[in-house]
């Protein structure tokens, strides 16, 4: 992490007053209401926040239907979600300032991410009335693990919650934490290994997408669908998707749009010999295509754990087209995409090429696809071969849109770790400016023939060298 950044977040531990953190990031009210959204077993229970100070939680699970066992006490299960909801909430108000990963909305420059690494928890009597669960960290403890946040290094702690009652110690919890700041999570530039953090967050993206492409439409302009995305998606795919499509309605035709016209782009390029998957996820397109086009290869690229998941994923799938795709490791902030792909002895810069960036833009700057644009400018050496990508609009990526459900689904893509940082109103014109030529836009609304505004605030474009 930068000096920078550790600098920032102790001047949050600083500037900010406990007063201050306690009304704006962790008060009672705001707490459960942003845990509840986040955890919905904890919405289905009634769990909530009692009391809060530095250091201090109190929360209460009341004996209910959702909560009891077979006897009418408490599950056992439950009261261990319990008790680590209210451990991490009491470290979480030693972080003075510094807003949660995955409960707050926020950047991951200025987050911290807290888990549970480990519990042990003795039962000591059946609880039967209301439980209260209270975790109080001692001020040694507290110093120190403000101490080691706010110098940069990971917190491990171990903490007490000890549930209550009708007045009677019935549980005692030893949970164990690990607190980092988010950054830290992020691979360094260059790196080919990635934390089990940022892996999960990486395929959760890719996952929910592949929920989305895996459904059926309603509009009739929309004919494609994947067969195989549900069984990409797994489970949890199809869970994100479900959660993600509920705060935005429009997102299931949004995604399965782009997945037609790049796939109409396709079939309308006579002649194409390569395919670039830049930013391949979860997208099994090549296998489609590969089946039917003998003469074309494909080049899919992405980060080393996404193209971990994807040979597992291509291992399920039945197919017969190892020898016409070729998969490769690269991060576009650090790689040299150029050198990659001219080096490798099967790709031919001065054949008809479709390159793919699809679902990428939004989530770097501006600087950062420009540099895309060149490195793909200079690979396009046929006068056939096009660029196919896809822009959110400015207000979108800059969160200052005015639809609630686009905004509910900004904090969705948030807390799964994918924040949209860049976007453009005239894709055509950002295009030329990079660079490219003949540029082809559509409005995905325009696509769709639908009339409703969010459908326009995502564009695709097709772009060739002038």
């Amino acid at each position: 992490m930068s000096t920078e950044t550790l600098q920032h977040q102790d001047q949050n531990q600083h500037r900010v007053t406990w007063t201050e953190d306690y009304q704006q990031r962790v008060n009672p009210e705001l707490m459960t209401r942003l845990l509840r959204t986040a955890i919905p077993v904890l919405e289905s229970s009634d769990w909530r926040i009692e009391e809060v100070d530095e250091g201090y939680c109190q929360s209460i699970l009341p004996l209910n239907s959702p909560t009891t066992n077979q006897h009418g006490t408490h599950q056992a299960a439950l009261i261990s979600l319990s008790a680590d909801y209210t451990g991490g909430l009491a470290l979480a108000t030693l972080l003075r300032g510094i807003p949660l990963a995955g409960v707050h909305r926020c950047d991951a420059d200025e987050s911290a991410s807290l888990w549970l690494a480990g519990m042990n928890v003795k039962y000591r009597s059946p609880s039967s009335g209301h439980l209260i669960g209270v975790c109080r960290i001692d001020a040694k403890t507290a110093e120190s693990i403000q101490s080691r946040y706010f110098s940069g290094n990971r917190v491990l702690a171990t903490l007490e919650v000890n549930f209550y009652s009708n007045g009677d110690l019935v549980a005692v919890a030893e949970m164990k934490y690990f607190a980092q700041p988010t950054m830290q999570l992020t691979p360094t530039p260059g790196s080919k290994t990635h934390s089990a953090l940022f892996s999960h967050k990486l395929k959760a993206s890719a996952r929910m997408i592949a929920g989305l492409r895996g459904r059926t439409s309603q509009n009739s302009r929309i004919t494609v669908r994947s067969a195989e995305s549900d069984l990409i998606a797994g489970p949890h795919g199809q869970l994100l998707a479900n959660r993600l499509q509920s705060v935005l309605p429009q997102l299931t035709d949004m995604v399965l749009a782009r997945t037609q016209h790049i796939d109409e782009t396709l079939d309308g390029f006579v002649g194409v010999r390569q395919v670039v998957m830049l930013g391949a996820g979860l997208d099994m397109r090549s296998l489609k295509h590969a089946a039917v086009r003998p003469d074309v290869t494909f080049f899919e690229i992405d980060l080393p754990s996404m193209i971990a998941e994807r040979k597992r994923v291509a291992a399920v799938l039945q197919h017969e087209c190892e020898d016409r795709r070729v998969l490769l490791e690269a991060d576009f902030r650090s790689d040299d995409l150029q050198e990659l792909l001219n080096s490798h002895p099967r790709f031919d810069p001065e054949l008809p090429t479709m390159f793919i960036y699809e679902g990428c833009s939004m989530y770097f700057s501006e600087q950062e696809n420009r540099q895309m644009m060149d490195v793909v400018r200079k690979l396009m050496q046929n006068p056939m071969s096009c660029l196919w990508v896809d822009f959110v609009s400015l207000d979108v990526a800059s969160g200052k849109t005015n639809n609630r459900n686009v905004a509910a689904f900004l904090d969705g893509m948030e807390e799964l770790g994918e924040k949209f940082i860049f976007g453009v109103d005239d894709p055509g014109s950002w295009l030329t400016v990079s660079g490219l030529g003949l540029v082809e836009t559509t409005r995905c609304g325009d696509y769709l023939c639908e009339s409703d505004m969010v459908f326009n605030t995502y564009s695709f474009a097709v772009a060739k060298v002038w």
